[in-house]
């Protein structure tokens, strides 16, 4: 499990699993939807139930400074869900929200898998051969940094409009998200990658290569520093030869989304945030994507594997995790698509179908099993 490389990431027990769902905004609701109907099939077929609560409808924001932020309401919603020991399925949301849910709750790291799918390997921008044996994990810090540093606006009577933004990171923050990255690491390959900026962000990047070096040698692990332009570069060039890679907040955001590349659409990428005593948030790794809400057009397939890796990590049902990534394989098998993994031969469905297909999937092959 990978949940179990956060420091102290034990769940209250709890009989019945809770799962607290934000709908989300543009196409969150449609993804949502297909991922809980997947749900619906996994409880179907075995003796699990998960409880299910969802959060009160987002409040109308006061003016453009609050655009996106958590809300009182859902503050204490998510308040709620962490102190009954459950975990949040997140839709895609506007704004300052996820950032803002990071911080409240101390969600300090975000894991990203990347791990492309072999019924997608032509539906990818890249040879498939370059992509044959990437496995990698992006390891990244959620509460310091850029994101959520401090910002302002103010005028000036010869330069105009002047925007200001100031950050840091601190020891204790590095060291946290670079233990987990060094015992994930120990649990793979036993090594890790660090991404820095020297020139840019000379006392950051020193501060990350100090601790990096010194956790990963203390570990037995082996550390590579690359600074982010390089690592961008590399993991196009040369993705295979990442496993553990640990990032500060910006970058591990751009570095993922270029990630996605491999698994042939953002709409394949998805994620979990981790911070202390259980609390957890899962989501996919693409925004709201407002052109695309109520066209059912959406790839809900993120959002789904998004609820396995958290019906895996946060609730420890390890079967059915895998009995939902093993279903949506076989759709994939079957050359069902939507339109953002489009390839000759393909049959391309809606968000809808895609989440029945998956659901139905599940079902069979939870019978098939049976079965055998």
């Amino acid at each position: 499990m990978i949940e179990a490389t956060v420091p102290g990431n034990v769940m209250p027990s709890r009989s019945t699993p809770l799962l607290g769902v934000f709908p989300g905004e543009g196409i969150g609701p449609e993804v949502i939807g297909a991922a809980l109907a997947v749900l619906d099939a996994v409880e179907s077929v075995s003796s699990i139930h998960v409880e299910r609560v969802t959060a009160p409808p987002a409040e109308p924001a006061p003016g453009p400074a609050a655009d996106g932020q958590i809300t009182a309401a859902a503050s204490a919603f998510c308040q709620e869900v962490f102190a009954q020991g459950g975990a949040l399925l997140c839709g895609p949301m506007r704004g300052r929200f996820v950032y803002d849910l990071r911080r409240d709750f101390d969600l300090f790291c975000k894991l990203v898998p990347l791990k492309p799918l072999p019924q997608l390997q032509h539906a990818a921008r890249l040879k498939p051969a370059l992509l044959r044996h990437v496995d990698m994990v992006i390891v990244r810090d959620n509460v310091g940094g850029i994101y959520q540093g401090h910002w302002a606006q103010r005028t000036d009577g010869q330069q105009g409009r002047i925007a200001e933004h100031t950050f840091s990171y601190s020891q204790r923050q590095v060291e946290r998200i670079m233990a987990v990255g060094v015992r994930l690491a120990r649990s793979r390959l036993g090594r890790i990658h660090v991404v820095i900026k020297d020139g840019g962000v000379p006392s950051i990047s020193a501060l990350w290569r100090d601790v990096a070096q010194r956790l990963a040698a203390e570990s037995g692990v082996a550390c590579t520093l690359l600074n982010v332009d390089h690592a961008a570069y590399r993991m196009i060039q040369h993705p295979d030869e990442f496993d553990v890679l640990v990032t500060p907040n910006l970058a591990g955001d751009v570095l993922a989304d270029l990630g996605a590349v491999f698994l042939g659409s953002r709409g394949m990428s998805f994620s979990a945030n981790y911070g202390p005593d259980g609390r957890a948030a899962y989501q996919t790794g693409h925004g709201a994507a407002a052109d695309l809400a109520a066209t059912d057009r959406a790839n809900p397939l993120a959002q789904i594997l998004s609820l396995a890796m958290l019906l895996r990590e946060s609730f420890g049902l390890a079967g059915e995790a895998a009995l939902v990534e093993m279903a949506l394989g076989n759709v994939l098998s079957d050359g069902w698509r939507t339109d953002d993994l489009a390839e000759p031969g393909c049959r391309c469905v809606g968000t809808r179908k895609m989440g029945d297909l998956v659901a139905q999937a599940v079902v069979e092959r939870a019978r098939s099993q049976v079965l055998a």
